[in-house]
C-alpha cells in the first residue's frame, strides 16, 4: 500500500489500483482527490471536508451522522458508520474508533463528531483527536497543529501507539521552522517520525 499525504489532514491510500482518500478538505490540492473510488471523513469541519469537491466525485462516502447531514444531496452514496464498527471501502478494510472532536475550549465543549479511521490494520487517521487504535499499526498520523492542539498528549499519544513509524498530520498552520521541530519531540528508535511534504509518499508494507 502506498500512502500519500496532501496538505494539512489529507491522505491518500492506495492499493491494487484502487484509492482510498481521507479528509479531503479545503487546503487539499485537486490531485488528491484524482481517480479516488472512496472516502473517509473523520468529521465536518471544512479543513477535513470540502463538500463540493466530495460532491463531485461520484463514489462512496464513509463517515459520522454529523457530516452526512452536510452531504444529504449525495443520497445513497454517503455510508453513515459509528465506532467500533468494521467495514469495507473500495477493497480497503476499515474500522472506526471514538466518537468526539477534541475539546478547543472548555467554554465551548465537544464541537462536533470525529471518528477515527484504521486501514488494513495498517495506517491509522485520528481526525481531530488523540483516540486511539486497539492494536498496533504499522503507520500512525499524528496531528502536530491546531486551535485544539497540544503537545503534550501528542507525545503521549505517539508514545502509546505501538506503531512502525510515525506521520505527522493537521500541519497547514504552521511555518517550515515548526514542521521541522517536530521529529525532535515525535522521532524515536523503534517509531521513527516522517515529516512529509503534500505530495511525498511512503509505502506501507
Amino acid at each position: 500500500m502506498k500512502l500519500t499525504k496532501f496538505a494539512h489532514a489529507c491522505v491518500r491510500l492506495e492499493k491494487d489500483g484502487k484509492v482510498l482518500l481521507i479528509d479531503p478538505g479545503s487546503f487539499s490540492e485537486d490531485a488528491a482527490f484524482e481517480k479516488a473510488d472512496a472516502i473517509l471523513v473523520t468529521h465536518e469541519h471544512q479543513d477535513h471536508l470540502d463538500v463540493d469537491r466530495v460532491a463531485a466525485l461520484d463514489v462512496p462516502v464513509y463517515t459520522n451522522a454529523g457530516v452526512a447531514a452536510q452531504l444529504t444531496a449525495l443520497g445513497e452514496r454517503v455510508h453513515v458508520v459509528e465506532g467500533g464498527q468494521s467495514f469495507e471501502a473500495a477493497g480497503f478494510s476499515v474500522s472506526a474508533y471514538g466518537k468526539d472532536h477534541a475539546v478547543i475550549l472548555p467554554e465551548w465543549g465537544v464541537p462536533c463528531e470525529n471518528i477515527g479511521f484504521l486501514v488494513d490494520d495498517a495506517v491509522y487517521h485520528p481526525g481531530d483527536s488523540f483516540t486511539q487504535p486497539d492494536r498496533a499499526v504499522h503507520t500512525n498520523l499524528v496531528p502536530i497543529s491546531g486551535p485544539w492542539f497540544a503537545l503534550p498528549p501528542a507525545v503521549d499519544y505517539a508514545r502509546s501507539i505501538k506503531a512502525q513509524q510515525t506521520v505527522g498530520i493537521h500541519d497547514a498552520l504552521l511555518s517550515p521552522i515548526g514542521q521541522s521541530m517536530f521529529s525532535r519531540f515525535l522521532n524515536a528508535d523503534d517509531r521513527p517520525y516522517l515529516g512529509l511534504a503534500p505530495g511525498e509518499s511512503t509505502e506501507i508494507n
